[in-house]
């Protein structure tokens, strides 16, 4: 049908009413077809303690709780709202106290080791990966009801190997593969890291997803123990092999720990990293300091070039396996140096004595910055080695 020349104003003027409102129709259905099947904790750094926390919601009415994040922790602890119409105590003749280990309090109630075994409800953001959404999930969790005597008042958000972790717990509820995702943050000066529980993607500033920088080896399962561990088959500094003295000494499963700040060494392997780190700062013209506690090798800055990935100094390697060989973590100078003073700068491991049971701790400082994904259902780690320059630090909008 022909136009006539008074109707063409109003044809353009609906043709572009509806181009506007079917891209406002397609951009909502792509809101909703968004996968949110993942979860988000956002991450804060203790400044002082050189710990980190979560931050979620717990309680009716919600209240915030920052527990301290614990990779090796059975359970999740939290600070109860007593007045909360939704917390219930656990009776101690339950099958679930049983399995716990709890015992009977005067009232009948459960009681562990760090406090009160409760439920109560747990609210947490969902994500695509890119966004922290203002949409929320709910759920009931048991919880550890902190007593008194605990000496962590904000409580622990235990990620061990066991199903009575958050993630484990959120992984069976929702139905969603059981994975989560470390980012820790060197600082909050940019944002907050970030704790994703369930499946990627895991987008960075400029486009990147997170799970494209990885490199995997598997995790070794310890008889005794519910924290993580890898298979180290060796440890170089500017691509030498470091030797160790004692014949005793296996470097074999290395442990991943939040809860300690800096790395902690077998004192034979601890010895023999600081002679060939010593050895390697000196062919380079960096002049050793007096010592600094709790570090045993210091230097002056003076002569320390820096670069996008800190001070440069030797390079620390950690070789380990992978499905198509050998792979290497690599330790560049922001996770093994630490800036004690303005004119001082520490190699970040200490000395764990003779009976260390574990040969190599790799603490907060090293796993800073650093994209570490740990895959249960494959029982596999994928790690990213450092960063740098980018940071795990970013603001993640609702």
């Amino acid at each position: 049908m022909a136009l006539s020349k008074g109707s063409k104003p109003n044809f353009l003027f609906f043709s572009t009413v509806l181009f506007f409102v079917s891209n406002i129709l397609n951009s909502s259905n792509a809101q909703n077809n968004i996968n949110r099947d993942a979860f988000h904790i956002a991450i804060t750094v203790d400044p002082k303690t050189h710990q980190y926390h979560g931050s979620f919601q717990s309680g009716t009415p919600s209240h915030n709780v920052n527990p301290l994040i614990d990779l090796g922790g059975n359970f999740l602890s939290l600070p109860c709202n007593t007045s909360s119409s939704t917390l219930r105590s656990v009776p101690c003749k339950s099958t679930k106290c049983q399995n716990l280990k709890g015992v009977c309090d005067p009232k009948g109630a459960c009681t562990l080791s760090s406090g009160t075994l409760s439920d109560d409800i747990v609210t947490i953001h969902k994500t695509d990966g890119t966004l922290v959404y203002a949409d929320t999930n709910s759920t009931r969790l048991d919880i550890s009801c902190l007593n008194s005597n605990s000496r962590n008042n904000n409580g622990i958000l235990g990620l061990g190997r066991t199903s009575n972790t958050l993630t484990n717990r959120l992984s069976s509820t929702f139905n969603i593969i059981p994975k989560f995702t470390l980012c820790l943050p060197s600082s909050n000066d940019n944002g907050f890291g970030d704790l994703f529980i369930g499946p990627g993607p895991y987008m960075f500033a400029g486009g990147v997803d997170g799970s494209s920088l990885l490199q995997f080896t598997g995790l070794v399962l310890s008889p005794t123990s519910n924290e993580y561990f890898v298979d180290v088959k060796s440890v170089k500094i500017d691509k030498r092999v470091v030797h160790f003295d004692s014949q005793t000494v296996i470097i074999g499963s290395t442990k991943l720990s939040t809860t300690v700040p800096y790395g902690i060494l077998h004192s034979s392997v601890y010895k023999a990293v600081v002679g060939a780190f010593v050895k390697s700062t000196a062919a380079r013209n960096i002049t050793r300091a007096a010592a600094v506690k709790p570090f045993g090798a210091c230097f002056s800055v003076e002569g320390v070039r820096w670069t996008k990935l800190g001070p440069r100094v030797p390079l620390i390697a950690l070789e380990l396996s992978g499905r198509m060989g050998k792979l290497s973590w690599n330790i560049n100078g922001a996770n093994s140096m630490v800036r004690v003073d303005k004119n001082t700068l520490c190699l970040g491991f200490v000395d764990g004595g003779v009976k260390a049971t574990t040969s190599i701790v790799l603490g907060g400082h090293q796993l800073k910055d650093n994209f570490l994904e740990f895959d249960l259902s494959r029982s596999v780690l994928g790690f990213s080695s450092s960063l740098q320059p980018g940071t795990c630090s970013n603001l993640r909008n609702f």
